[in-house]
């Protein structure tokens, strides 16, 4: 195509747009027949020359809805006036000047225009450079344009007082992919509402300048990596209302009570930095709407109540800061919050039920990847108003009715990649009623008989949506395995089913009978045989056998042995390290030279005692012969404290505690005194006592 002229367009009224690009089109003449579009595009044609006479006819024409795109023509030059009294809303000269006198001459030439937006620069890998100069930007005084976006402009030094000259009426400059490292001071006398320097090559945020525009409303200063940190307070900003310093290395040690203007402040995004340190409670950002502080490591979030005063916040971006949340007022005073985004954090399990519960305006909620291995039936309690919850990637194994009972006008719910294994009878009726989606994919199916509603449903789901259950596969049973859900045809009888697991649970019975009265006691059994043992023959040696870890022989040898052996009355203890006799079998020992000649058993309870294997067979063998004979009382002490889940694996011992009255002992003085003499009173009462205390 070599001129617009040829195209047969004319009978399209309704023609908004036209791409002549990379055509052979070397005039820039444009037919009365083509004013009403909104989009000319004209890029990569062989414009080299823009003449006066071939927008004549565009002077007296209403083409202010015109967007004009010439970019990648290379043009030499343009008639003066070539575009006076022309209106366009876009003018692209992007990458069509191959030198910087060129470009000013340009602009000089197109003095005139006018024009909402004006776009100019070259691409970011263009092998052509074009070099700011000494008043390259003077063209800009005869314009009249509201919008400015510069790119790839090669500045070899410092901007200098002449930048600004010609911006004082435009209302939005942006700078983009430029290796621009520094602006000069000046005075600006502007009226500029909007600007934005993006990809440049600055170390320092240019608020010296920046603080001069006055009247300025949205400031975007984005993907700047050698930026690493705020030195000027923008408080002089006072109609800011958006600030966004996305996707820089900015470390900010103090945000943002001192540095950030927050008088009319309604957006402000810190996402994609390295550290915004939150040591405020946003005191002065009443207008706050917004605040997206994404993939950039902060603290103080979750452990203090720092949104308090933030009332009218409707967004609010935590994803993948690492937060932990710990405190259940970590989100109060978000009453108006509309969404809320947490991937990639963390909660304490013990205020997952409440930390929501003032959220009753929240319509989103996405907390993929939070580590979440249970709902609490109240965690959503307080939610009527979501409508798009994301529990993905999580550790659910099960998805109760109970936690989307309240959820009202739940609209979209995705648990996708969980280990859940199927859906109650009571979830599949919740889902049914009002979602219009749901993202069950990419979970471990199980497709027995156990789960046969379930796979009903999908099948009759997948009937209604076929890209419902496209990820939906089996992992159990083996035969089974990556099979789709909606091709599983069960045939299951319940009754064989039933039976099955009820025999399955008998012998499951059986063997942990078996394992604790055979296995556990059958050494004790065998003694008795192999000793023909009597009752009344054996005779009672010691006051005590003292149970113990080696780790404890410390406190036996220096507290317990002198206190009861070296007292008045005085008892008998044994002892292994003592009382064992040489060459016999460690458990022969420890159960006719210890728990049988003793009238009780001393336990001395710690985290050593916990580590010991031997020391549990010990308490066991006592508790065994207390239950066969009666004869032996057990003493527990405890010497350390034993935390709770040191004890998990320990059930006998653990319920035994719970039910039995113990010593504990103390370095106190006045303490140790009151010990020694329940101990002593213990020991002295009749052997059928367990704890005489």
């Amino acid at each position: 195509l070599a001129s617009l002229s040829e195209l047969q367009v004319g009978h399209f009224p309704s023609l908004q747009e036209l791409n002549a690009a990379k055509n052979c089109i070397d005039r820039l003449h444009i037919p009365s027949f083509l004013f009403r579009l909104h989009v000319l595009d004209l890029r990569a044609n062989r414009i080299t020359k823009i003449n006066k006479e071939d927008l004549d006819n565009l002077r007296d024409a209403n083409t202010s809805n015109l967007s004009l795109i010439l970019s990648h023509n290379s043009i030499n030059s343009i008639d003066p006036g070539a575009f006076r009294f022309v209106t366009l809303q876009l003018l692209h000269l992007k990458g069509c000047f191959s030198h910087e006198d060129i470009m000013k001459a340009s602009l000089n030439a197109i003095s005139g225009l006018r024009v909402q937006k004006l776009l100019i620069g070259q691409y970011r890998n263009s092998p052509t450079k074009v070099h700011f100069k000494e008043n390259l930007l003077e063209g800009l005084c005869g314009l009249e344009v509201e919008e400015l976006t510069i790119t790839g402009l090669h500045i070899r030094f410092t901007f200098t007082n002449t930048f600004f000259d010609c911006m004082e009426n435009i209302t939005s400059v942006r700078f983009i992919h430029t290796n621009l490292y520094q602006f000069s001071r000046e005075s600006i006398a502007s009226n500029m509402q909007k600007f934005e320097l993006k990809n440049s090559a600055i170390v320092k945020t240019p608020f010296y300048i920046v603080s001069e525009l006055k009247h300025l409303k949205e400031l975007r200063i984005t993907n700047n990596k050698r930026l690493t940190n705020i030195d000027y307070s923008l408080q002089t900003l006072d109609k800011l209302e958006f600030l966004d310093l996305s996707k820089n290395n900015i470390m900010m040690q103090s945000c943002c009570d001192e540095s950030i203007p927050g008088k009319s402040l309604k957006h402000l995004n810190f996402s994609y930095n390295s550290y915004i340190g939150l040591r405020s409670f946003f005191l002065n950002m009443p207008h706050l709407l917004s605040l997206d502080l994404s993939h950039s490591k902060v603290d103080s979030v979750g452990q203090f109540p720092i949104f308090m005063t933030l009332y009218n916040l409707t967004y609010l971006d935590l994803s993948y800061t690492s937060c932990h949340f710990v405190i259940h007022c970590s989100f109060c005073g978000l009453f108006n919050l509309v969404e809320l985004r947490v991937p990639h954090t963390t909660f304490a399990p013990d205020i997952l039920s409440s930390v929501f519960q003032n959220l009753s305006s929240l319509r989103l909620l996405d907390m993929e990847s939070c580590g979440l291995e249970n709902l609490p039936n109240e965690m959503f309690g307080h939610l009527k108003r979501l409508q798009v919850l994301n529990l993905s990637k999580n550790k659910l194994m099960e998805l109760p009715a109970s936690v989307l009972l309240s959820l009202f006008a739940l609209q979209h719910l995705n648990i996708r990649s969980n280990n859940i294994q199927g859906l109650s009878n009571d979830t599949i009726q919740v889902l049914s009623k009002s979602l219009e989606k749901v993202d069950l994919s990419d979970n471990p199916y199980d497709c027995s008989c156990t789960q046969e509603q379930f796979l009903m449903w999908v099948r009759e789901m997948s009937i209604k949506n076929p890209n419902f259950s496209n990820h939906l596969e089996c992992k159990t049973p083996e035969h089974l395995h990556g099979s789709l859900l909606r091709d599983v045809n069960l045939k299951c009888s319940w009754t064989l089913i039933y039976i099955s697991m009820l025999l399955s649970v008998v012998f499951v019975f059986l063997l942990l009978l078996v394992y604790h009265f055979y296995l556990k006691n059958s050494f004790l059994y065998l003694c008795f045989c192999h000793r023909g043992y009597k009752k009344s023959a054996t005779e009672k040696t010691y006051d005590a056998f003292v149970i113990h870890s080696s780790l404890d022989e410390e406190w036996v040898r220096e507290e317990l042995l002198p206190e009861l052996e070296g007292g008045d009355p005085s008892f008998q203890l044994c002892v292994h390290y003592r009382n064992f006799e040489a060459g016999k079998l460690i458990l022969e020992n420890i159960f006719y030279n210890g728990i049988c000649c003793s009238r009780n058993a001393l336990v001395l309870l710690s985290p050593n005692f916990i580590e010991s294997k031997w020391c549990s067979f010990e308490f066991r063998l006592a508790l065994f012969w207390r239950f066969l004979e009666d004869e032996c009382g057990i003493i527990l002490i405890l010497l350390e404290p034993i935390r709770e889940d040191q004890l998990k694996h320990m059930y006998v011992l653990k319920k035994y505690l719970s039910s039995k009255t113990y010593l504990k002992w103390d370095k106190n003085d006045r303490e140790k005194e009151v010990f020694w003499k329940r101990l002593r009173k213990a020991l002295t009462q009749s052997r059928k006592v367990d704890v005489p205390l």
